[in-house]
């Protein structure tokens, strides 16, 4: 069974929530669908949890979005949090 796919507005464990994300055409549940790539807010403080430093990371290997891996729950972020939350009815293996 899959794990709840990211999108536009979800956050990480620490609260950096995604504001940013490469692909443009790809909707889930009316937002943009994450990929990696995609950047957010800042949490905590400094580097590496700055707004628009850190990017999710680690999606899927057999879906992707536009041939970019899609993000799910579970998968870590390049600050080292780990996506939390996500859709309630939208999987991704």
């Amino acid at each position: 069974m899959g794990k709840p796919a990211q999108r536009n507005g979800d956050a990480n464990n620490a609260g950096g929530v995604i504001n940013s994300i490469p692909q443009s055409n790809v909707f889930c549940n009316s937002e943009l669908l994450s990929v990696d790539g995609s950047k957010g807010t800042g949490h905590p403080v400094g580097p590496p949890h700055a707004a628009g430093v850190w990017t999710t990371g680690n999606g899927s290997s057999t879906v992707k979005c536009n041939g970019i891996p899609v993000n799910r729950q579970g998968d870590s972020d390049s600050c080292a949090h780990v996506r939390v939350g996500g859709s309630n009815n939208v999987n991704i293996g």
